[in-house]
């Protein structure tokens, strides 16, 4: 089974570091500085909350040829960055290219260039931040799946041959993955989900503890989320994964309290800050799609726009 991860990021180097440890052969693209971290130490990984580091040597390359082949492309990338990225994949043959990437607008673009048989859809429950070469890392097992789990699915929403096989590396991998038939409904809902939470902690400079102290702010974050998916349910777009319904069955007050114990944990610092701060730019364009998606504007929000 040979996998390439395109993009040495934090996200692909977690991908690449974990389903390696359990003997997949991994390949990495990456660039620049990043390749030469990863060329002499390979790729280090330490745990946000244990401290426990691990090095990892994978096999690593700077650019994908028209004949390098993979039984998986797995591409782990941001929103901005994919347009750049979808000539090179297009060129390639291998079969399978899982897009592990923020997007609520579709896949029209994404199946005209490398064909709709060869996509696969997935996001991750991942996060962290890269300091010196080394990878602070966490994983979304436990109780953080009730917000977001590793998801992977196929367009169709068929669960094929190879969708299980993708499965099964996740959850060797540690990743406690689930399978989801309607991937794009499920992209849109975790938008109305990401962008509350981003814009709250934007609001105290991407410290989640900091906004943990805010009871208002949560409050005010809970009901913009309500606000969006509900905008969402108005174009017919159904909420998914369902378990995200816990935003409307209970009262905003108690769900502000939950998010105040998550935010002032290392959990929300590694999955949730540290990506608000690297991904700025993707934010921006992702709340403008959201817009564009649902024809509105920003003005149009009422809880979206209390956030402080």
């Amino acid at each position: 089974m040979k996998i390439l991860i395109y993009g040495a990021g934090v996200i692909g180097s977690i991908f690449a570091g974990k389903i390696a440890q359990k003997g997949y052969d991994i390949t990495v693209l990456a660039r620049g500085n990043r390749y030469k971290e990863i060329e002499e130490h390979g790729i280090v990984l330490q745990h946000s909350l244990t401290g426990k580091t691990d090095k990892i040597n994978v096999k690593l390359i700077n650019t994908l040829t028209e004949t390098d082949l993979y039984d998986y492309i797995i591409v782990p990338v941001q929103t901005n960055q994919i347009d750049d990225i979808l000539p090179v994949l297009a060129k390639n043959k291998s079969p399978n290219i899982v897009f592990m990437v923020n997007n609520p607008l579709g896949y029209e673009k994404w199946i005209n260039a490398v064909g709709y048989e060869r996509i696969m859809i997935g996001f991750p429950s991942a996060g962290g931040g890269r300091e010196n070469g080394v990878v602070h890392y966490f994983i979304g097992k436990g109780i953080i799946k009730l917000f977001q789990s590793t998801t992977i699915g196929e367009l169709n929403g068929k669960k094929t041959k190879r969708l299980k096989t993708l499965y099964q590396i996740f959850k060797r991998s540690g990743f406690s993955p689930s399978v989801s038939d309607k991937m794009d409904e499920w992209q849109k809902t975790h938008i109305a989900v990401v962008l509350p939470a981003a814009k709250a902690l934007y609001d105290y400079q991407s410290n989640n503890y900091e906004l943990s102290k805010s009871f208002k702010t949560l409050k005010n974050m809970v009901l913009a989320t309500r606000e969006l998916l509900a905008i969402l349910k108005k174009n017919n777009i159904q909420i998914t994964p369902r378990k995200l319904y816990f935003y409307y069955f209970l009262p905003a007050g108690i769900t502000a309290r939950i998010w105040q114990i998550v935010m002032n944990t290392k959990i929300a610092e590694y999955a949730m800050a540290k990506h608000t701060i690297a991904a700025k730019e993707e934010l921006k364009i992702l709340q403008e799609q959201f817009m564009m998606l649902n024809n509105i504007s920003e003005a149009d929000l009422r809880y979206y726009n209390l956030i402080t």
